[in-house]
């Protein structure tokens, strides 16, 4: 085996060392000769003088000798320290050690290990048969002992731990003795095995699962370190996947790849954000990510036929009209009862309430009527999702001019500045498309109601990520971007209320339309200047 540089070194600084003192010792026992009045010349030497100078040689030497040897042995322990220290950072587990009887003499944690790991896992001091025992596959008692007095090689032991609840490990150990060949306890090592069993078990079940997929499955992972890159590769593909992908299934590069998907997938491919959903011609596309303990490892491409509008329609129009009828049923008849008695109370007997009991009836009357509106926000959002979609030439232009109309004659006395893009068509549900319109058209007319001057502009742009998109701005109100989450949730509500009326269904409503289209739908505002809506139809 080569020896290390740095050892080179040290044995060569150790032979010079050893050298320099022996000549040291040599000039030493010389200048002490002549001082003692020795014969000045080898003429001289004789009778027992005549041993002296080999005797000082000879001292020399096994001074320098035992200097060399000891200065070898404490390289060589240096060496042993620094590989046993460099053994027990690459050891995926925990490094045990015990004395003849078995208790626990030293306990380290495996790098990485959390701080706990040095306090609350140490039995330093304890027997290590009664923190763990043999599982073969239960627990045996006594066994462990019986292999720790055995004096032997433990080569591979699954042990469990007592605790609540038991945990398992795998268990290797090697028997140590003292300079007298006594035995002197164990050094091993132990690791949990319950992660690593429960990711072989998905693994065989992954596998097992996998060529019974009957869609197609892409599995893929970052080129690189950087999860957020533009360039991944396929790590796996479903046979349905192959199939699909034809000649490019033998290729890695997900940008040559996924060239052989159809066009509408790859156009939306492009624009889907990862974690969610679209439905693009016949497809519906789903781009989940893989991430392990916050790290990115890959994603999943899922692929479904997208069930036809009229037979989704007709397996849920049982469901779907058992919902309306609870509704506007269940929900509706003890509103009723509260909006009626409150009346009668307001009609019969308000002249005997002061006005602090009046002002209640008035809230009681105002809530009810509210209510009546949110369920029947509810029940027309509950039936876009069964409404079939229809395709044709919808002119965006002409239908946003027919509500500004509308608007404008609700309110004639407004000064509005309205613009609007002409010649913005698109394919889509002419009633579906006029009742988003109607929505994000009447939330900025509404929402800049408090402003001197109502400016509004409706148009088209074109944007790199997401191709051609439409934009609806304002300069009103705006909202605090911090809470922008909630803009598109079921009667979620930015405002108060008393600044401006509403449900809360209107923008969810919208997206619901957008993303059976294939679109999206998003939101940039400021508070006091205004905001933009931004939606695609896909």
């Amino acid at each position: 085996m080569p020896v290390p540089t740095q050892v080179r070194r040290l044995r060569g600084r150790s032979l010079a060392l050893s050298l320099t003192v022996a000549a040291l010792l040599a000039a030493t026992l010389a200048v002490g000769w002549q001082l003692v009045g020795a014969p000045a010349g080898p003429v001289e030497l004789s009778g027992p003088w005549s041993w002296l100078p080999m005797l000082v040689f000879g001292a020399a030497c096994a001074a320098a000798g035992l200097l060399w040897g000891r200065l070898e042995r404490h390289a060589q322990l240096r060496q042993a320290t620094q590989s046993q220290q460099a053994l027990a950072e690459l050891t995926e587990g925990w490094i045990w050690r015990s004395d003849e009887q078995h208790r626990v003499v030293s306990w380290r944690p495996p790098p990485g290990a959390p701080a706990t790991a040095w306090t609350e896992q140490l039995p330093t001091g304890q027997l290590l048969h009664t923190h763990f025992e043999v599982a073969d596959p239960l627990p045996s008692p006594g066994a462990l002992l019986a292999r720790l007095d055995a004096q032997a090689m433990i080569p591979a032991l699954r042990v469990v731990r007592h605790g609540t609840p038991p945990t398992h490990w795998r268990l290797r150990a090697l028997p140590q003795y003292d300079m007298r060949g006594q035995f002197a306890g164990y050094v091993g090592t132990i690791a949990p095995v319950d992660a690593e069993e429960q990711r072989r078990l998905d693994q065989s079940v992954l596998q097992r699962l996998w060529g019974e997929l009957d869609m197609p499955v892409v599995i893929l992972r970052p080129r690189g370190a950087d999860a957020s890159g533009p360039d991944w590769d396929v790590q796996a593909l479903s046979p349905d996947a192959a199939r699909l992908l034809g000649a490019k299934s033998q290729q890695t590069d997900w940008q040559l790849v996924q060239q052989a998907l159809p066009g509408d997938v790859q156009a939306s491919l492009r624009k889907l954000p990862e974690g969610e959903s679209r439905v693009a011609g016949d497809w519906k596309i789903d781009l989940l990510p893989l991430n392990c303990e916050g790290e990115t490892l890959g994603r999943l491409l899922l692929l479904r036929p997208a069930q036809d509008p009229a037979a989704e329609t007709a397996v849920s129009a049982a469901d779907q009209d058992s919902f309306v009828y609870s509704v506007s049923h269940d929900l509706r008849a003890p509103l009723r009862v509260v909006d009626g008695f409150a009346r009668i109370l307001k009609e019969d007997y308000g002249r005997f309430l002061d006005r602090i009991g009046n002002d209640h009836l008035d809230r009681v009357l105002s809530a009810s009527a509210r209510m009546n509106s949110m369920i029947d926000a509810l029940l027309a959002l509950s039936r876009l999702q069964s409404q079939p979609l229809a395709r044709k030439p919808v002119d965006l232009s002409q239908l946003a001019n027919y509500i500004v109309e509308d608007l404008r004659s609700q309110a004639p006395e407004r000064q509005a500045s309205i613009t609007i893009e002409p010649g913005l068509v698109v394919h889509g549900d002419p009633t579906l498309l006029r009742i988003a319109m109607e929505n994000l058209l009447g939330n900025a007319w509404k929402y800049s109601g408090q402003c001197e001057r109502t400016v509004i502009e409706f148009r088209c742009e074109q944007q790199a990520e997401h191709g051609r998109v439409f934009v609806v701005a304002d300069q009103g109100a705006g909202f605090d971007m911090r809470f922008a989450d909630r803009l598109f949730g079921v009667f979620q509500r930015l405002h108060s209320p008393k600044d401006f009326q509403g449900t809360g269904v209107g923008l969810a409503s919208v997206r619901r339309i957008l993303r059976r289209r294939g679109g999206d739908i998003w939101a940039e505002s400021e508070v006091g200047k205004g905001a933009r809506f931004y939606f695609t139809l896909g």
